[in-house]
């Protein structure tokens, strides 16, 4: 690599990226054990857009070479933040860094990022390959796909260099200034609510925490799963978006619960001494994380009331489990990691079994 702080943005990447992992371990296997030939399939297509962007016309294909490329890119864009923290950028800045030296640690992190991709596009053209469809051209499939992969290196190149000076330049500053600022509330709300809105919803949006925009885009998923489910015409996509609703309601509620219990262990020894019950506003707290899955189940609700399929019993038992499932996720202690990922899986099973019986 040469340069020492080329040599440190590897390292520094490599234990972004460990920390994730063990962070994410528990939702890895409910992934695999819920949704493993779904993960299977999307895998074995994620050569498909470049190798078929060959058979069309020259702007259409330039077109779909570009969406595939920036798609792929949405990973690198999660995870900047893992692989190159703000304290580190503020460090950096104040360094007599080249900025060719910064350019080859960007691309060197990028690389790290956009490595599984090949061996991912080419198990997928090799089977794309093995195939071989009418419309396939082999030779400038394989050339497009090389070609989406080193944009979709460029464009993780350019995420972390825009990373780098958005957190360095003025903007951090003006940020800050503003946190400085005392804060006064508009109006007067419930103590409780005031309490969790203070101590839970804002730090879930500051500084480097990822939570609020995990779990706004895990609601937004579910939301969108939830309404093609219920206007899905074929039976064999309503059976796949009643497991697709059914998981993302059961993970947005064991990601929002496990992010609030870290709050509460956080907060704990901090409130011992303040003049008030804290339990009552953890147990407050937790109870909001089953709100979002609940929201779901009631646009669920509301859409499939124009099917009348809420009057058969199948309908009648989904209803029960959807209200049951994150009211008992917040309840459950976690004594177990094994238990909370057996939970997870067999209450993710049982809405699309149900589910899967709705429309017969």
């Amino acid at each position: 690599m040469g340069h020492a702080y080329v040599t440190f943005r590897f390292h520094l990447a490599r234990h972004g990226l460990r920390q994730f992992a063990a962070s994410l371990k528990s939702s890895a296997e409910i992934l695999l054990l819920a949704g493993a030939n779904v993960l299977i399939g999307l895998a074995a297509l994620s050569a498909f857009p470049p190798m078929y962007a060959m058979s069309l016309p020259p702007l259409e294909a330039a077109g779909l070479l570009l969406l595939h490329a920036v798609a792929m890119t949405i990973p690198v864009a999660l995870l900047r933040k893992r692989v190159l923290p703000a304290d580190v950028v503020r460090w950096a800045h104040r360094l007599p860094i080249p900025a060719r030296v910064q350019l080859r640690a960007d691309a060197v992190v990028a690389g790290m990022l956009v490595g599984p991709l090949a061996m991912l596009y080419a198990t997928s053209a090799a089977i794309l390959l093995y195939q071989h469809a009418a419309w396939m051209h082999p030779a400038a499939g394989l050339v497009a796909t090389v070609f989406s992969l080193l944009l979709t290196w460029c464009c993780a190149i350019a995420v972390l260099a825009l990373r780098s000076r958005r957190v360095a330049g003025p903007a951090w500053r003006h940020a800050h200034a503003a946190q400085a600022r005392p804060y006064f509330p508009k109006r007067v709300e419930p103590r409780a609510l005031l309490l969790w809105h203070r101590l839970f919803w804002l730090p879930y949006w500051r500084a480097e925490n990822v939570v609020g925009w995990q779990q706004s885009v895990l609601l937004g998923a579910a939301l969108a799963s939830a309404a093609c489910w219920m206007q899905a015409p074929s039976a064999f996509m309503r059976a796949l978006l009643a497991l697709a609703c059914g998981a993302l309601m059961v993970l947005l509620t064991d990601r929002g619960d496990k992010a609030v219990r870290e709050q509460v262990a956080l907060l704990r020894p901090i409130m011992a001494a303040w003049p008030l019950r804290a339990a009552g506003l953890f147990a407050f707290a937790r109870l909001f994380s089953a709100l979002p899955a609940l929201l779901v189940l009631l646009l669920v609700f509301v859409l499939g009331a124009a099917h009348g399929v809420w009057g058969r019993t199948a309908g009648q038992v989904y209803l029960i489990l959807g209200c049951a499932a994150p009211l008992l996720l917040v309840a459950t202690p976690v004594s177990n990691e094994r238990f909370r990922v057996g939970l997870v899986v067999v209450q993710i099973l049982l809405l699309t079994a149900v589910g899967s019986e709705l429309w017969k």
